[in-house]
C-alpha cells in the first residue's frame, strides 16, 4: 500500500521545487540571488541550460540571471554537447532552447547551436563564475585541463562510475557525444594510460585506469555527481503532470497518472529509482506520482542526497 502523499507534501507547488532545484546549481556556479544549497553537487552546464531554457518564464528572474553568466562565461559551455543534448529533447523544449541560445549568440556575437529569436534582453553583469575550486565545480575545472570537448566528457562520465566499465555506446548516450567521436578518445586515452579496456562479448569496456591520481590532480570532488539530464527529464513530468492535474476532469487524472509514470520509467532506471508498483488503480496512480515527486524532486530542490539513488550516472 502507498503511503498517502498528503502528510508529506508541502504548500510549494511542483514548478516552485522545479525552480529551487535549478536555481541551487545555478547558485553553484555563481548565478546571484539565490542561497546556497547544492555545495556538494558536481554541477553539469548543458542539462542545467535546456532545463532552465524549459522553464522560461516559470521564474523570469532566474531564466536571465542565468542567460546573464552564460553571456559572461560562454567559453566554459560545450556547445556541441548543448546541441545534441537538445536534439534529444521534443520539439517544444528545442524551441526554447532556442531562444536562450539566441539571446546568448546575439549578445556575445558567438554563434549558439539551434538559435532562433532573441528575446529583449539587458546584460547586467551580476552572475560571475564562482571559484574554479569550489567541489560543485569540478566538471568546469575538469575542461579547464583537458579542454571543451569529448574528451572531458568521457572522463566525467567515468569518474561519476566509480565500479563501472562502460562500453563506448554507453559512453556516447552519457557524454552526448557521436559514438565514433568517444570510440576515438577512448583510444587515445587507453594509450596514454589513463584508460583500461577489457573485451566482453563482442564489446570493448572501458574504465580508468588511473582514477587516483585523476582525483588528486582535480582537487577536492563533490559527494554527489550525478546524471542532470535524467534528473531534468524527472523533474519536467513531474511539473507537467501537476498542471495538467490542475485542469484535467478528475475521472481522467489516472490515465494522466499512468502516462506520466510510464514517461518516467527510462529516467528512473536510469538513476537506479525503483517505480511505484505497477497493478495500482484509479486514485492509487495520481497518489504513487505525488509520493515519488516527494522522494526525489521535492529532496533535490533543497539539495538534500539523502537518497543514494542518484549518486549513479
Amino acid at each position: 500500500m502507498l503511503p498517502s502523499p498528503s502528510a508529506s507534501r508541502s504548500t510549494a507547488s511542483t514548478v516552485d521545487r522545479a525552480i529551487a532545484f535549478a536555481a541551487g546549481a545555478w547558485r553553484q556556479v555563481g548565478v546571484s540571488g539565490w542561497t546556497s544549497s547544492h555545495e556538494q553537487w558536481a554541477i553539469d552546464p548543458e542539462p542545467l541550460i535546456i532545463f532552465t531554457a524549459w522553464l522560461d518564464d516559470s521564474d523570469i528572474r532566474l531564466r536571465d540571471e542565468a542567460t546573464d553568466w552564460c553571456i559572461r562565461n560562454w567559453r566554459y559551455i560545450s556547445r556541441t554537447r548543448l546541441r545534441n543534448l537538445a536534439r534529444r529533447e521534443p520539439d517544444d523544449v528545442q524551441a526554447l532552447v532556442g531562444g536562450f541560445a539566441a539571446t546568448v549568440a546575439h549578445a556575445t556575437g558567438v554563434p549558439w547551436p539551434g538559435a532562433t529569436e532573441p528575446r529583449p534582453f539587458t546584460v547586467t553583469g551580476r552572475s560571475v563564475l564562482s571559484p574554479l575550486a569550489r567541489p560543485s565545480l569540478v566538471w568546469i575545472r575538469l575542461r579547464s585541463m583537458f579542454g571543451l570537448g569529448a574528451r572531458s566528457e568521457l572522463l566525467r562520465v567515468l569518474l561519476s562510475s566509480p565500479s563501472e566499465s562502460l562500453s563506448v555506446a554507453d559512453l556516447a548516450r552519457a557524454t552526448g557525444y557521436l559514438k565514433r567521436t568517444i570510440a576515438d578518445e577512448c583510444e587515445v586515452l587507453e594509450r596514454a594510460g589513463l584508460l583500461s579496456v577489457r573485451a566482453s562479448g563482442n564489446r570493448f569496456l572501458f574504465a580508468l585506469s588511473r582514477r587516483r591520481e585523476l582525483e588528486a590532480l582535480l582537487g577536492e570532488l563533490p559527494d554527489l555527481r550525478p546524471d542532470w539530464s535524467a534528473m531534468f527529464h524527472v523533474a519536467r513530468e513531474f511539473v507537467l503532470f501537476e498542471r495538467t492535474e490542475s485542469m484535467a476532469d478528475a475521472r481522467t487524472v489516472p490515465v494522466h497518472a499512468r502516462a506520466t509514470l510510464s514517461a518516467l520509467q527510462h529516467s528512473l532506471d536510469e538513476l537506479d529509482i525503483s517505480p511505484p508498483i505497477a497493478d495500482l488503480r484509479g486514485a492509487q496512480l495520481s497518489d504513487a506520482v505525488h509520493v515519488l515527486e516527494q522522494s526525489t524532486l521535492a529532496n533535490w530542490s533543497k539539495g538534500d542526497a539523502t537518497n543514494p539513488v542518484i549518486l549513479r550516472h
